[in-house]
């Protein structure tokens, strides 16, 4: 499959867990649900890398891939999704996808400046049209609601997940395999939440149903798939073009 085929795959994925996360995220605080998928993406992707990938790799790799990887992780996932989870549950899934239209904005333009990547006038229309359809789709789905009150949550997750491909790109550069690359950012987010929750860092106060449990699941395995496809998209094609076709998640999550 090629670059595009990946990240058009993470993006329909990415709408399916957006909209079974926020199934999740009405019967749990967003900081337990969020480390319940850490944990169940981690053990999820530890299989599949011990079974797909050459784990003779992370002998070979410098430090500075792990570094990436692991800053990677903590500021999309730690970050990124703690921002999701709570604007999902502020001002709901659709608003939120709205906001998340800017993702794309932010990141052509850090790969431009930072990784030096073209932006192109296609691109730049591209990514000027694909923001605008998935407001216009967010906006309908929404019907006659106000705007939202609180849009800097869903605004910073945008902000986040437009700045950890730099350094996804970064670890790929010593590391070769964005499975093993990710389930090292994964395990880097969960050990961080693990420490934050520990210590009582994170305000938790609903109780955990049992049939949250199920949701939480779905959506972690839905989740672990979804990053898998982004990061090898990473590694075949430019961040500008990853970013923008992860916009199809936004329609999908709203038809789900």
């Amino acid at each position: 499959m090629s670059g595009a085929a990946w990240a058009l795959a993470a993006g329909v994925l990415f709408g399916v867990f957006q909209a079974v996360n926020r199934r999740a995220n009405q019967l749990v605080d967003a900081y337990r649900t969020t480390f319940a998928l850490l944990l169940v993406a981690v053990i999820g992707l530890s299989v599949v890398s011990g079974i797909t990938e050459d784990l003779s790799l992370l002998g070979s790799a410098p430090i500075t891939s792990y570094v990436a990887f692991a800053s990677a992780g903590i500021i999309h996932f730690f970050l990124g999704w703690t921002f999701l989870a709570v604007s999902q549950q502020r001002i709901g899934a659709a608003n939120t996808g709205a906001l998340i239209a800017a993702t794309p904005i932010i990141g052509s333009v850090l790969a431009a400046v930072v990784l030096g990547e073209s932006l192109s006038p296609v691109i730049v229309i591209a990514i000027a049209l694909a923001t605008a359809g998935v407001v216009l789709i967010a906006r309908r789905a929404r019907g006659n609601d106000e705007h939202p009150a609180h849009p800097w949550f869903a605004l910073a997750a945008a902000t986040t997940w437009g700045v950890s491909p730099l350094f996804i790109r970064w670890g790929l550069e010593g590391l070769d395999s964005p499975i093993i690359g990710v389930t090292i950012g994964l395990l880097a987010a969960a050990l961080l939440y693990a420490i934050v929750l520990a210590a009582g860092a994170a305000p938790t106060s609903y109780d955990l149903p049992r049939r949250a449990l199920g949701w939480i699941a779905i959506a972690g395995l839905l989740v672990a798939a979804a990053i898998a496809a982004q990061w090898t998209a990473l590694d075949l094609t430019e961040v500008s073009t990853v970013v923008t076709l992860q916009l199809m998640a936004t329609p999908v999550v709203v038809l789900v």
